[in-house]
């Protein structure tokens, strides 16, 4: 090869790997379009550097007189990636899935968590309590071997068999919708006296957060030496707000994030809707079928779609008592409360400030903490994102801005709200990785 050649061979190289890396970041609430996203796949910005190892712990606590276990998985790089001196740790919450879904895609292939462990970045993904399936034969927490009419709760890992319909009423309920064409709402509730309704009861908003913060304090033992980042995937965002006042991160991810119970109800109080401060929707379990799924896939071929569906079942398909603060549910949020209230269960510390101050605990997980003032936020979203579409995401914005150190959107065009495929994750955590190099959590 003669040296000209080599020499126009290397320029060419150089050209085309600044090309694939010449692109910016939205401005604030701008749009990042398909060409950029072309340019996220085309290149590597941000190539694997890691091996990582993967951990799972239970931590076993009490929360209103009733047992709960805590499941919290990590994913620790073999090489960290450092940041002004601290390990970058994300703090990944699945909403109504569980933490395995962020390590094992429906593609069967890496999920987010994967990808960021094996470019340095800490992992940590903390289980919903109930979420975490304690029986699964393959020990993974799976629910894949569990028939999904039957699923429910399993909030602590001393429970030796699923419920049965002796501990659990199921409902059918007609959902409102166009011509009365919405699908039948299936849910379940504990049986009057039994252990899974007193358990229900006690899973309030409170418990879930106080699971998180213990998942933390043992999965990030060096805090002070950690850039601490938290994001809420989908109902993921409605706990990990409220628990910045127990633990605080140094900033917020977004994608496809929910908001608080306030900021929800703002967002749907614009468009006239104040139907869900009036639901009961308390201690109750609302099946995920595959109405549900279908809303999330709809360009989806059939074939492609049968086969994540059926990956899918790994995942509890079940939404319970997190949804009266992530809605801001009033009615639910009381219910849950007086019924507590009036149990023979709850301890005699819970009753000693009074009812006033018992149901102000209970309205706490809906509210932004005083906390969020400290924590810039990154609200990052698809532009056709089935559930937190843009103008959801500016109406939350809104109502949360005001509580946080600074508030700035992002939009990918074109993406979805679920990270199924390869490429979208690549896109996002690319876009993630880029966020953090630029200072925006420093």
């Amino acid at each position: 090869m003669t040296a000209r050649l080599q020499l126009a061979l290397t320029g060419l190289v150089i050209s085309c790997c600044a090309s694939a890396a010449a692109w910016e970041l939205p401005p604030d609430n701008g749009t990042m379009g398909k060409e950029t996203i072309a340019a996220i796949l085309a290149g590597n910005d941000y190539p694997e550097t890691s091996g990582y190892r993967q951990s799972i712990d239970f931590i076993d606590f009490t929360m209103y007189g009733q047992k709960f276990t805590q499941t919290v998985v990590t994913l620790t790089p073999d090489k960290p990636l450092i940041r002004n001196g601290k390990r970058v740790v994300v703090v990944g919450e699945p909403g109504s899935e569980y933490a395995m879904d962020f390590v094992r895609t429906v593609e069967d292939k890496d999920g987010a968590g994967v990808w960021l462990a094996k470019r340095g970045i800490t992992f940590v993904a903390p289980t919903r309590v109930g979420r975490w399936n304690f029986l699964a034969p393959t020990k993974d927490g799976s629910w894949e071997s569990v028939p999904l009419g039957q699923r429910m709760p399993i909030f602590e890992r001393g429970q030796t068999a699923h419920w049965t319909e002796k501990d659990y009423i199921v409902r059918r309920v007609q959902t409102a919708g166009s011509g009365g064409s919405s699908p039948e709402q299936i849910t379940r509730v504990g049986r009057p006296g039994t252990l899974l309704e007193k358990q229900l009861l006690a899973a309030t908003g409170n418990t879930f957060v106080e699971g998180y913060r213990l998942a933390l304090v043992k999965a990030i033992p060096d805090r002070q030496n950690a850039l601490v980042l938290f994001w809420g995937m989908s109902t993921g965002g409605s706990t990990l707000y409220p628990l910045a006042k127990y633990y605080t991160p140094d900033g917020y991810l977004g994608w496809g994030t929910s908001t608080t119970g306030l900021g929800s109800a703002g967002g749907r109080s614009v468009a006239g809707n104040f139907n869900a401060v009036y639901e009961r929707t308390a201690a109750r379990v609302r099946e995920r079928g595959i109405d549900d799924f279908n809303l999330y896939t709809k360009e989806i071929d059939p074939q492609t779609k049968a086969k994540w569906w059926q990956a899918a079942q790994r995942n509890p398909r079940f939404k319970s008592t997190e949804d009266p603060p992530m809605q801001f549910g009033l009615s639910a949020i009381a219910e849950t409360a007086m019924r507590l209230w009036n149990s023979d269960f709850l301890p005699v510390e819970k009753r000693r400030a009074g009812l006033a101050a018992f149901m102000q605990e209970m309205l706490e997980p809906a509210l932004p903490p005083a906390e969020l003032r400290k924590v810039p936020v990154l609200e990052l979203n698809g532009t056709r994102d089935e559930v937190l579409p843009p103008a959801t995401v500016d109406a939350n914005r809104k109502v949360m801005e005001p509580y946080t150190k600074k508030y700035r959107v992002g939009r990918i065009e074109g993406l979805h709200h679920y990270l199924f495929t390869q490429d979208s994750i690549k896109t996002v955590v690319t876009t993630w990785m880029r966020y953090i190099e630029s200072g925006y959590f420093d």
